[in-house]
């Protein structure tokens, strides 16, 4: 965009007074918690229906400095005043389709291993026919890695959301039974980038008949025997608070 193009938008973001940024601005709390370029500007079209994507691209650039707005990728960002404020995971399946929050980033926040990571790790459906883009990506907003399964990892249907996710949550998120159970596959896996599921895992937290029906849905039984029984004989961990 050149100045004279620059200097038209910017009048056109300033034109009609204040109203309507106050408008959108107090809609927020109300709007998507996470926006990308199109949806902010279908957005933006409700407070302000004349409104040009350039105009929409300057507001945005005013949003982010105003903390209102924060910049993940090119054309992706999190809505800090969403109530309570978007995090960096609900952001996952909009930059990688399918992905859903498991693993480290789900037993770290609920309490079952100790030393969370920071970094946001999520599951991606593989078959013959998706080849989703793996492993990490690096945005403005932190760090995500992605791994892939098979698709028999992944909710079929209602019912099988309902047992394998977390409810309530504003995107998909596994529950802590499934994750441990995918984290110890992958690091069965030959070549996997993902080290053993630690022995200091707080199984109270856990509903140990669900993870048992899931193991034996997933053929995953002897599995997660051996790994309980190691992590057993090892008292669950030395280091974990008692």
């Amino acid at each position: 965009m050149n100045a004279v193009a620059a200097n038209k938008e910017a009048d056109s973001l300033g034109a009609g007074g204040a109203d309507w940024k106050f408008a959108l601005l107090g809609a927020l709390p109300r709007a998507p918690r996470i926006f990308t370029a199109a949806t902010f500007l279908a957005f933006a079209k409700t407070i302000r229906p004349d409104i040009s994507s350039a105009t929409s691209r300057l507001l945005v650039g005013h949003l982010i400095r105003a903390q209102a707005l924060r910049r993940v990728t090119q054309g992706t960002y999190l809505n800090r005043r969403a109530l309570p404020p978007a995090e960096l995971y609900e952001a996952a399946p909009v930059i990688r389709t399918g992905a859903v929050l498991s693993l480290n980033s789900v037993l770290g926040e609920l309490g079952v291993i100790n030393n969370p990571s920071r970094i946001v790790t999520c599951i991606l459906p593989t078959s013959k026919l998706k080849s989703p883009k793996l492993g990490e990506l690096k945005t403005e907003a932190g760090m995500f890695r992605f791994y892939g399964l098979a698709e028999r990892f992944f909710p079929a249907n209602a019912e099988d959301e309902r047992e394998m996710l977390q409810p309530g949550r504003p995107c998909a998120v596994f529950r802590a039974e499934v994750a441990i159970l995918q984290w110890l596959h992958l690091a069965s896996l030959k070549r996997s980038t993902l080290g053993e599921l630690p022995l200091d895992v707080d199984l109270e937290l856990l509903d140990l008949e669900l993870l048992a029906r899931l193991a034996e849905r997933f053929d995953l039984r002897e599995v997660w025997e051996r790994w309980y029984a190691r992590a057993k004989d090892a008292d669950f961990g030395t280091e974990r608070a008692r």
